[in-house]
C-alpha cells in the first residue's frame, strides 16, 4: 500500500539546521578516534569500477583488501594480531570471478561485491537489470550493488519503483542486496526519503 507517498513532506530548512549541528559535534580524540577510524576501515567496500579494470589490478586490490593498513601502524597500535581487513571487494559482474579467486588463493573470506542492474545510470531494460544481478551471484558475488531507475521517481511511478526493487531483491537469490538511489539526481529531499522507504519495503 503506497497511498501514503503523496502525504510525504520533508522540511528542508529543519534538515539544513540539524546538519549544521552536526558538524559542530566534538570529535574524538587519541585511541578513541584510532579505534574508530580502525571500525570505518571494516566498513569499507574496497572498489574498483574503471574501464580499464584488468585481472592484474583486480588482483591488487585483493592484497589490499586483505591488508588495508600497515603493518608497522598495526603494530604500533597493538592490532597486528586482529586481522583487520575491509568489508568487501567491489567491482563489476565481469570481473567478479577475478575477485573471487584472488581472494580465495590469497586465504581469506572477504565478500565479493558487484555493482548490478545498469550501473551506473540505470537505463537499461529491466530483463538485462535481472540477467546481470544473476550471472554477478553465478560467478561468486555476495553482495549485489543495484542503482535504481532515477525515471521512475521523477515521473512518481512508486509502484513500478516498488516491483522493480523487488525483482532485483529476487534475483540475488542468497546474496545481500543494497539499494544505491543516486540521491543526487532525485530532485527533492522528499523523493529521497519516499524511495528510501520503498527500497526498504522492497526487501
Amino acid at each position: 500500500e503506497l497511498g501514503w507517498i503523496s502525504k510525504v513532506y520533508v522540511n528542508r530548512p529543519a534538515v539544513v539546521r540539524h546538519a549544521e549541528q552536526i558538524k559542530k559535534w566534538k570529535t574524538l580524540k587519541g585511541n578513541w578516534q584510532a579505534a574508530w577510524l580502525l571500525k570505518a576501515v571494516t566498513c569499507i567496500d574496497l572498489t574498483t569500477l574503471s574501464g580499464d579494470d584488468t585481472p592484474s589490478n583486480v588482483q591488487r586490490l585483493c592484497f589490499k583488501a586483505k591488508q588495508p593498513i600497515r603493518e608497522d601502524l598495526l603494530r604500533a597500535l597493538d592490532m597486528h594480531d586482529k586481522g583487520i581487513t575491509v568489508g568487501a571487494v567491489c567491482v563489476y559482474p565481469a570481473r567478479v570471478c577475478d575477485a573471487v579467486n584472488t581472494l580465495k588463493a590469497a586465504g581469506c573470506n572477504i565478500p565479493v561485491a558487484s555493482v548490478a542492474a545498469g550501473f551506473p545510470s540505470g537505463q537499461t531494460p529491466l530483463e538485462t537489470k535481472l540477467a546481470e544481478i544473476r550471472l554477478a551471484v553465478e560467478y561468486g558475488a555476495r553482495e549485489i550493488d543495484i542503482v535504481i531507475s532515477r525515471s521512475l521517481v521523477l515521473t512518481g511511478l512508486w509502484e513500478g519503483l516498488y516491483e522493480e526493487i523487488r525483482l532485483c531483491r529476487a534475483a540475488c537469490g542468497e546474496a545481500h542486496m543494497k539499494t544505491i538511489l543516486a540521491t543526487g539526481e532525485l530532485g527533492s529531499l522528499a523523493n529521497v526519503y519516499k524511495a528510501s522507504m520503498i527500497a526498504m519495503m522492497a526487501g
